[in-house]
């Protein structure tokens, strides 16, 4: 095989790794860029394809997991934005929270919010309360 044949297919592996940032299909892009080198020395079809599998399988069988670890990925789902990754965060009572209609405010990751308390009591200017779920386009908070 050509050694443009394993460049081109080492092209349209990184194109899916972007698409996706699975850390799979970057460890073929690295196989198929070594067995274009193969090829490019004169190695034989089957050099060619065997120096791919190994460093593409090799490369995930041992940089796989750490590299999923460095850039943040975890096992216990999508990673939140917005408003829902203030869930379990704290915030700083601006005005007075209670569970009324009229809702206080809260200042979380830079922001102030509507809240209102999960319970009857009130939170009050200052008190650092915790953010438990999203209810409408207000905070639900408790006393912490």
């Amino acid at each position: 095989m050509s050694a443009w044949f394993w460049i081109l297919a080492a092209v349209v592996f990184v194109v899916i790794e972007i698409t996706n940032m699975a850390f799979f299909a970057l460890f073929a892009a690295a196989g198929a860029l070594a067995a274009a080198v193969a090829s490019a020395v004169g190695g034989p079809a089957l050099l060619q394809v065997v120096v791919f599998a190994v460093v593409a399988l090799g490369g995930v069988l041992a940089l796989r997991r750490p590299l999923l670890t460095a850039f943040g990925h975890r096992r216990g789902g999508a990673l939140k934005s917005g408003v829902a990754a203030l869930v379990g965060q704290h915030a700083t009572v601006v005005d007075r929270v209670d569970r009324s209609d009229v809702a206080g405010r809260v200042h979380a990751r830079g922001e102030d919010w509507p809240a209102i308390t999960y319970d009857d009591r009130p939170c009050e200017a200052g008190q650092v309360v915790e953010v438990i779920d999203i209810e409408k386009t207000r905070l639900v908070v408790t006393a912490s």
